[in-house]
């Protein structure tokens, strides 16, 4: 609306008000609208869907804030911290496995991230313990794909900036903390994630993993294995910390996920 509101030096002021009782005078102010000068901002090309602020404020968020906002209820920031504090032990394959999920739901426009495409996510890695061993399996991300879409199906097309987990998937990575535990790791890297998803064993991922032929007790031995071997089991390339400082093992990060998340 051009113009604005000022008090009206001709409209009347007054009205009455009568009673059986008394008379009472009330007065009133009365308003109207007189044009104004249109103020115009330089440069302003009008409304548009998208912002570059907005834009940025997304892309400044770390990992661990993204995801913790994913699975977390809005209960407060306590419950959050201790969610980003987990994903801190995250090394950068565990956190590429979890981005590469998230890119699988959106390649079939299903805005959830389930067990099934964590799996693709640990497949199409490429390089890690969990990478290795499915490979050694012979499953390939192709053949994967190909099951995946066979039990799901493509959703809509249209998906949301982030993508929520499914209870499954939740499971998944509570199960993931508590297999790095067990093995006395103070970091979760793609290793104990594919442990986390074969404890599971009711999600969409073990139907395909079943699909290909895998077993999962047999995966299970090579992964601990390979964990045995590989130098990537030294805590090496963890989101959180820097090198030369004691990082905190995950027992410090004792609150159960399924509690957060729930």
């Amino acid at each position: 609306m051009e113009g604005t509101l000022v008090q009206s030096a001709i409209a009347p002021t007054a009205y009455r008000t009568s009673s059986t009782r008394s008379r009472v005078r009330t007065r009133a102010t009365m308003l109207r609208s007189t044009p104004t000068r249109t103020l115009t901002l330089g440069g302003f090309q009008g409304l548009r869907q998208t912002n570059f602020l907005d834009t940025r404020s997304v892309i400044k968020r770390d990992f661990g804030s993204i995801v913790a906002s994913q699975i977390s209820r809005p209960r407060g920031s306590g419950s959050r911290m201790v969610v980003r504090a987990m994903f801190e032990r995250f090394t950068e394959k565990a956190i590429k496995v979890i981005m590469l999920a998230q890119e699988e739901a959106r390649r079939l426009g299903h805005n959830f991230v389930g067990t099934e495409q964590i799996l693709l996510g640990l497949i199409g890695e490429g390089t890690g313990i969990a990478a290795k061993v499915l490979k050694s399996m012979g499953i390939s991300l192709k053949d994967a794909r190909v099951e995946v879409e066979k039990i799901i199906g493509r959703g809509s097309g249209f998906v949301a900036v982030e993508i929520p987990f499914t209870p499954r998937a939740k499971r998944v990575l509570e199960l993931s903390l508590e297999e790095a535990r067990q093995l006395g790791h103070n970091y979760i890297g793609s290793e104990h994630l594919l442990l986390g998803l074969l404890r599971e064993g009711e999600g969409v991922a073990a139907r395909v993993l079943e699909s290909l032929g895998a077993d999962p007790n047999n995966i299970r031995t090579q992964v601990i294995r390979m964990v045995g071997e590989s130098t990537e089991a030294v805590g090496a390339g963890v989101g959180g910390g820097s090198s030369g400082q004691k990082m905190p093992t995950l027992e410090e990060y004792g609150t159960n996920l399924t509690k957060l998340v729930n």
